[in-house]
């Protein structure tokens, strides 16, 4: 909480006097996450016709997110949710399944108008947020891999394994 005061430019009092505690930190840094996750990806995803390139709009979009602003609210919400008790841990929870639900609909609309009958479409979208999610434990920037050239790659990994 100190160092978070330090970083506002608050005291850890006047810090508390503006946030009741740190669960409720906690949940207003996840809950700004997923408003971040909807702003960047969702909503933009979703002014596309195509469900191929929804998806591989969704997928651009999600790592760019994690890995080129480096959102640690974003990040933060992989992990740290299960710190959270009762009604605001539900309201997380709640938020991070209806954007599972969201990339499973992507994934279900390519499957079908590929005929694809034999790839559960639930599994693919834990496989594809898997893939996505971890990125930022070993990405680096600067580093020999570029995110577009990342983006590139997991899309072409991903939409070969779904798509035949």
């Amino acid at each position: 909480m100190n160092d978070i005061a330090q970083a506002a430019g608050l005291t850890k009092a006047g810090l508390y006097h503006h946030i009741a505690s740190k669960e409720l930190l906690l949940y207003t840094v996840l809950d700004y996450g997923m408003d971040l996750t909807d702003e960047v990806v969702v909503k933009p995803v979703m002014q596309y016709q195509d469900p191929l390139e929804r998806l591989q709009q969704m997928i651009e979009r999600h790592l760019r997110l994690i890995l080129q602003e480096r959102n640690h609210e974003v990040t933060v919400i992989l992990h740290e949710d299960k710190s959270l008790r009762g009604a605001l841990q539900k309201k997380i929870v709640a938020r991070k399944k209806a954007y599972i639900r969201f990339v499973e609909g992507l994934i279900r609309a390519v499957l079908e108008e590929h005929r694809r009958r034999d790839v559960d479409a639930r599994v693919a979208a834990f496989a594809l947020l898997g893939m996505i999610n971890w990125c930022y434990q070993w990405y680096r920037p600067g580093g020999r891999i570029s995110i577009p050239h990342l983006v590139r790659g997991m899309t072409l990994i991903f939409l070969k394994g779904i798509t035949g």
